[in-house]
């Protein structure tokens, strides 16, 4: 559970993707990479919401992390591709569907009173790489999004000032550049 949520939280995935994910074939363990694939054959009925390709650099604690459960349910996983499995109950070893997803999420919202969904860990994730001064194109192709204005959404929720300052930050970067470069501005 608490892997799921660090690895949306890492890469903005949806559920549907993160839950496709294959870990012999779309973890990349040397570059510390996920990448999630559009499937329509996943035993789970996840899939990615577009047909497109992409993956994401997990943090070197979360793809420790990921070690340590790969590890720990070793005996389990070696029986199936997928990274998210169920670990216990009759369907232990069974790819791991969104319904359980939410249901785990809900039992641990009624212990700890934090409400928490996938949807809020993608936004978490838009919301961060803004105050990180990623421009919104970028944030826009981390989370698969077709349209900016998609992305922007994501972010509305967030001080007005914020993003005026980010958007002064882009500007004032773009201005340097120009000035260094020698770049017409027609050519912008």
């Amino acid at each position: 559970d608490q892997l799921l949520i660090l690895l949306i939280s890492e890469t903005g995935f949806r559920i549907g993707e993160i839950l496709g994910v294959n870990y012999s074939r779309d973890i990349d363990y040397q570059n510390h990479t996920i990448g999630v694939y559009f499937r329509e054959d996943n035993a789970n009925k996840a899939r990615a919401k577009n047909a497109e390709y992409r993956k994401a650099k997990i943090s070197h604690d979360a793809f420790d992390f990921l070690l340590h459960y790969l590890a720990e349910y070793r005996e389990l996983l070696q029986h199936s591709n997928y990274l998210f499995i169920n670990l216990s109950g009759a369907t232990s070893g069974q790819p791991l569907k969104v319904d359980s997803v939410y249901a785990m999420l809900d039992r641990a919202a009624k212990k700890t009173g934090i409400e928490l969904t996938p949807h809020m860990l993608r936004r978490y994730f838009a919301v961060t790489r803004w105050k990180a001064s990623w421009p919104l194109e970028l944030i826009s192709q981390a989370l698969g999004h077709t349209s900016e204005k998609m992305t922007h959404h994501y972010l509305a929720r967030l001080d007005p000032r914020e993003i005026g300052n980010a958007n002064e930050l882009v500007i004032n970067k773009v201005e340097k550049l120009i000035r260094k470069e020698k770049i017409p501005l027609f050519m912008i």
